[in-house]
């Protein structure tokens, strides 16, 4: 079975595709334990100057991997939806079919 590419929209960010193969992958690395790495982002001044004035004592980087995480989260439920309902739609289909068929092959009921 081919899975469709989703697609998903956060805020004002440009839509961002999901393969449904991936979903699990990324689920797997979010749940991971793992030590911390650095790394070098480039994020526009007056977002940085907020991050900075809510982040407190728990600081800058935990405020931003929160919100990655967060996200993320959103990125995957969004995708599992869209793939859920596409597997309905498919499936509802094919029980429309046969719903209609049996509906048809019903005799109808005398006038009272």
């Amino acid at each position: 079975m081919a899975y469709p590419i989703i697609c998903t929209t956060f805020g004002i960010m440009d839509a961002y595709r999901i393969p449904a193969p991936r979903i699990a992958r990324v689920s797997e690395l979010m749940a991971r334990p793992g030590n911390k790495a650095r790394a070098s982002v480039t994020i526009a001044r007056g977002l940085l100057d907020a991050a900075d004035a809510l982040a407190g004592e728990a600081g800058r980087s935990a405020l931003i991997e929160r919100a990655l995480r967060l996200y993320l989260r959103h990125l995957m439920r969004r995708a599992r939806h869209e793939r859920e309902l596409a597997l309905l739609e498919t499936h509802a289909a094919r029980l429309n079919t046969a719903a209609a068929r049996a509906l048809a092959d019903q005799a109808e009921l005398p006038a009272e």
